[in-house]
């Protein structure tokens, strides 16, 4: 059998990291694996300031990837994001060999030769070189220099620079988990290449990638990156005015992407939303034309911040294909709108689908994986990762017990059918009961559950359905003892009413 070269990429954010596995069909295009996300603490704007705390998360998402697919990862690229990554432009020239017969080859070699031995300051080093045009005689600039008649040949280069000290954290947190970095690349350059088609590339676009902690900014024209920029500020904060609301911390992304509105005068004026605390009592009402008005005000600033980028990129008024939206805050509800507004561009919400297979899409239609996969069409065409393939005798062991947990956890609904059909053919011979199922909360940090059921219908039934047995099985057990405890049964009946009556079916209205 035909051994696969596997490709590993690890997106570390600042809210959560994704591993991803991808290898080469035979027509060229990528397949994905797996992918599998987890939650990461110790990280702010990009940059980590836990070591320990990334490990282990990184460390959890990696085990989960091998345990998958039977591999033992040694070798994986890298992607960084931050304010710590800026980008600087440098022009230089070399004059022709022979003038008589035009440019060569090697002309082009000896321009590009000089631009790397441009040295980056002490404390930073160069993550790419991009050539943004090619000038001959310092005339009009062409786009492939060879056969030009002149005497001097220049270029301006894009340095992509990164401060040193984020990147050796970044590898030293893998090295603990015994993986070596074999590469490391701007999320702002290879997320596009996960998004884009090649007709926004050549008219013009302008990337940004929406993050937990850091907003990636990438201005593509003429199939070119012209500016890239990253600004410190992301979904994180808009979480931040949230919880000044008085909603739980536990509680605020949940709400926010299901109730959440990135522009006021579009959400609902006569709605409500409970939101509760550790018990009914504490629960509060939010209207959720104030929940978009707080939403609205921090993701404004992120929009203006983008804007004004695209304005010192000096291509304002050349992206012909407006911008492109993707990061996980991209599913936020309207943001696209509020783009529009502030930016007077065309936007649009983009999943990664570039340079993947069809089956690979379904596994990824996230925004949340477009820099992960990006990454791992970046690192696929650098070279494969040093990856062990597990004999199907060990493989086969660890398996079934991640597999259901994680197409939960990852919320992954391919995998979801095949996993859920056996719990739901317990309930099926008592029906009589289920209605009174989600009115019946057994924990008081099960309260935001209702408010779940009501938007999505399809994950409440396989998260109640276990549950339903064991109340049918209780109840006539209790029956008896109720008729013999005389004066304390009806007391236990009467309290049991109120509890009932704080939690259940108002925790549903808005």
């Amino acid at each position: 059998m035909e051994r696969k070269s596997y490709t590993v990429a690890v997106d570390l954010g600042t809210s959560n990291v994704v591993v991803t596995v991808g290898s080469r069909n035979a027509e060229g295009a990528l397949d994905v694996e797996c992918v599998v996300s987890k939650p990461v603490e110790g990280v702010r704007a990009g940059k980590i300031e836990n070591i320990e705390l990334v490990s282990n998360a990184i460390r959890e998402a990696v085990s989960e990837v091998e345990a998958r697919l039977g591999l033992r990862i040694s070798e994986a690229y890298a992607g960084l994001s931050g304010d710590f990554v800026r980008c600087a432009r440098h022009t230089d020239h070399v004059f022709v060999l022979d003038p008589q017969n035009g440019v060569c080859q090697r002309d082009v070699e000896a321009l590009f030769d000089r631009m790397r031995n441009v040295q980056a300051p002490d404390d930073e080093t160069i993550m790419e070189r991009v050539p943004q045009n090619y000038v001959v005689d310092d005339n009009q600039e062409v786009k492939n220099p060879v056969g030009s008649f002149g005497r001097k040949l220049s270029s301006t280069f894009n340095f992509i620079l990164c401060l040193k000290t984020p990147m050796q954290r970044l590898d030293m947190a893998l090295k603990r988990l015994g993986i070596r970095m074999a590469g490391v690349f701007s999320n702002a350059l290879v997320t596009p290449e996960a998004v884009l088609t090649p007709e926004e590339k050549e008219e013009g676009v302008a990337v940004v990638d929406v993050g937990g902690g850091v907003t990636d900014v990438t201005v593509y024209y003429h199939n070119v990156v012209r500016y890239i920029a990253c600004i410190p500020m992301g979904a994180t904060a808009i979480n931040r005015d949230i919880r000044t609301m008085g909603v739980p911390e536990r509680l605020v992304e949940s709400l926010k992407l299901r109730y959440g509105s990135a522009v006021a005068e579009l959400a609902p004026e006569d709605k409500l939303v409970r939101v509760n605390g550790r018990t009914a009592r504490d629960a509060k009402d939010i209207l959720l034309r104030n929940l978009a008005t707080v939403i609205e005000a921090r993701a404004t600033d992120i929009a203006e911040f983008v804007a004004q980028e695209i304005k010192d990129s000096g291509y304002a008024d050349r992206l012909a294909c407006g911008i492109v939206l993707t990061g996980g805050s991209a599913r936020l509800k309207d943001l696209d709108e509020l783009f529009r507004r502030v930016t007077r561009m065309d936007v649009r919400v983009a999943l990664p689908e570039a340079g993947i297979t069809a089956e690979s899409k379904e596994h990824v239609a996230d925004p949340a994986f477009s820099t992960a996969v990006g990454i791992l069409l970046k690192g696929s065409q650098t070279g494969a990762c040093a990856v062990v393939e597990m004999p199907a005798s060990y493989r086969t062991a660890p398996q079934p017990q991640p597999q259901p947990a994680a197409s939960s956890e990852a919320a992954a609904p391919r995998t979801e059918p095949s996993a859920r059909q056996p719990l739901r053919t317990m309930p099926r011979p008592q029906p009589a009961p289920q209605p009174q199922v989600p009115h019946a909360e057994p924990h008081p940090y099960h309260a935001p559950q209702p408010a779940q059921h009501s938007v999505a219908a399809e994950p409440a039934p396989a998260e109640t359905a276990p549950q339903q047995p064991r109340y049918d099985e209780e109840e006539p057990q209790q029956e008896p003892r109720r008729r013999r405890g005389g004066l304390g049964s009806l007391l236990q009946g009467a309290l049991k009413k109120i509890n009932e009556s704080f939690g259940g079916p108002e925790d549903e209205d808005i």
